[in-house]
């Protein structure tokens, strides 16, 4: 049985940070591939281990072609082949097959050799269409491609890569997605997008990896095939993408140029290094470009990787803190091809909402006009309006104009920073009500005030903002300082689940974790048999059993058709059970 196993730890955007495990050996998303050339060595295996790097990328078709380094590998195992014990992923030689016209080795063959010399993630030999290709090369590509996948289902004994083909036609990259997600592999690569990032087409990239995204099964890792440059991580991640390759790092030192990321500068052009990793802080420019060729060389090389590694911890960083999109926000405006992409991501609206955590842990920002387009902005715009069908009293907020005056205290009408100060009024006694129950109907859906219309709500002494909610002596929910949404308690939970219809914002797990969530313990995915598709990202929601009866209520980490589909990891982080 293959050892696989991918799990979500916190979001942002559609980007996520994840815990993946491949035989034993563990890793955090996003996480990028260097990829080794097993020819030529300018930075060590074990080097790139000791930097943190742990996953790696080395092409088997080469080692395959490679009399004396086939020999080896066969001896000693890829791991003894590359002095390597982090997680070794290979590609078949479907990049040699893209930009030669032929590889001499067969589907059947390259993947048994990848087992034999036992890989940790192995790919077949699929068919990558160029960009541009007639429609009708890349169907018949995409035919043999998935010809090819069902050979692999059929044969492979280790995880495998299932690459999602189609060129630049968005139909045939989501049907690929579509049949590669009934099939049984484990990550999938977006293939055949070098192309489009050498050309700096950046939009057509958006929308290549976006229509795959949308076919995709959203518990298996996304990988951007041959995407290593720092400016794009931001971007590709905001997007959905889990994982990054590229010998770039080494491209680029061998023509003397200096990753940053904002872009790529030529080393004969700096006279000061914008960057304290352990190559600039020891070396200058002029220092550098009088060393002999190969040791100038291994040195940028190992500057630019820790420029990747340096912006994928500011990714996940953002992702923690909840402030990617300000990210992407910053980095798509260094390059007019990035900034073009980046407005072209905030067209998929839909796509991104589903995505989107319902609170933060930062405050929105108007950062820029892109930053109205953003799907927290979305969201809320849409959701006030159906509030002020009910609560029609208004506020004019300076970044989101006319809101309803009860919303007034919530994500992210009253954690935002306009240009100039909103004056938040906290509420009388007698109308505190009124905004419990428009912040539920705004927070839980249409019809999820009515629960709270008799409630007595208790205002804090030092602020007067609202702290907890009771009705006939019972908690029923807790006013969040932080984001002025709810917390539900057991009480209030019951009363939501009497008023909102089957499945409306419930999480249904099956009789092994029945008992454990009523005690207030944690859901795993793997318990999950059905879910609310309308459930997003830090939505509070109700779990139940498979006859509707309220066990808990939580913090779901999932959306709604991630609930039903992911296998590992946390699903809901329970507050309360009915019997605790």
């Amino acid at each position: 049985m293959v050892d696989f196993r991918f799990e979500v730890r916190a979001r942002d955007a559609a980007g996520r940070i994840g815990k993946l495990t491949v035989n034993g050996k563990t890793i955090e998303t996003p996480a990028i591939m260097p990829v080794i050339n097993p020819k030529q060595l300018i930075v060590t295996p074990r080097e790139l281990k000791e930097m943190g790097f742990g996953i790696v990328i080395t092409n088997s078709y080469i080692i395959y072609r490679t009399p004396e380094l086939r020999e080896k590998a066969l001896e000693l195992g890829i791991h003894g082949l590359l002095d390597y014990d982090g997680i070794v992923e290979v590609d078949s030689g479907s990049f040699q097959l893209m930009r030669y016209g032929g590889v001499d080795v067969t589907n059947r063959e390259i993947i048994e050799f990848q087992e034999k010399i036992g890989v940790d993630i192995g790919t077949f030999l699929d068919i990558p269409t160029p960009p541009d290709a007639p429609r009708e090369r890349a169907e018949e590509d995409l035919r043999i491609t998935l010809e090819r996948a069902r050979e692999a289902e059929e044969v492979k004994s280790i995880a495998m890569n299932a690459a999602v083909q189609g060129s630049v036609y968005p139909d045939l990259r989501t049907r690929a997605a579509r049949e590669l997600s009934k099939m049984n592999f484990e990550i999938h690569p977006i293939g055949a997008v070098v192309p489009l990032m050498e050309s700096y087409r950046y939009r057509d990239l958006v929308d290549v990896v976006i229509a795959s995204k949308l076919g995709l099964r959203p518990d298996r890792p996304v990988h951007l095939f041959g995407a290593g440059h720092p400016m794009i991580f931001a971007l590709a991640v905001a997007m959905g993408v889990d994982l990054f390759d590229s010998a770039s790092y080494a491209l680029y030192a061998k023509d003397d140029r200096y990753l940053t990321p904002e872009g790529t500068k030529r080393l004969e052009e700096l006279e000061y290094f914008p960057c304290s990793c352990p190559v600039c802080s020891r070396y200058t420019p002029r220092e550098l470009r009088e060393m002999p060729k190969d040791e100038r060389t291994r040195l940028l090389a190992l500057h630019n990787l820790w420029v990747i590694r340096e912006e994928l911890n500011r990714v996940k960083q953002a992702i923690r803190e909840g402030t990617l999109w300000e990210l992407v926000d910053e980095r798509a405006r260094s390059h007019p091809k990035t900034f073009s992409a980046y407005k072209r991501l905030l067209e998929y609206r839909d796509y991104l909402e589903r995505n989107e955590p319902v609170t933060k842990a930062s405050a929105f920002l108007k950062v820029s006009e892109e930053a109205m387009e953003w799907p927290t902005v979305y969201r809320a715009r849409r959701r006030a309006r159906r509030v002020a069908e009910k609560f029609p009293e208004k506020v004019t907020h300076p970044i989101f104009g006319e809101i309803p005056k009860h919303l007034s205290l919530s994500y992210p009408f009253a954690q935002s920073e306009g240009e100039e100060d909103f004056r938040i009024e906290k509420p009388r006694k007698d109308e505190a009500r009124d905004y419990i129950m428009a912040i539920a109907e705004y927070q839980f859906g249409e019809g999820a005030g009515e629960a709270f219309g008799d409630v007595f709500v208790e205002l804090s002494r030092k602020t007067g903002m609202p702290r907890q909610i009771k009705a006939k002596g019972k908690h029923l929910a807790t006013f969040r300082a932080e984001d002025g949404l709810l917390t539900l308690g057991i009480e209030g939970a019951r009363r939501l689940h009497k008023i909102l219809p089957f499945p409306r914002m419930r999480v249904v797990v099956d009789g092994d974790a029945e008992p454990f969530a009523r005690r207030g313990k944690n859901v795993f995915a793997k318990f999950v048999v059905d879910a609310d598709e309308n459930i997003r990202p830090y939505d509070e929601v109700l779990i139940v059993n498979e006859r509707d009866e309220l066990l808990a209520t939580g913090q779901s980490l999932l959306n709604g058709e991630e609930l039903k589909v992911f296998r590992n990891g946390l699903a809901v982080k329970v507050r309360r059970g009915v019997g605790g």
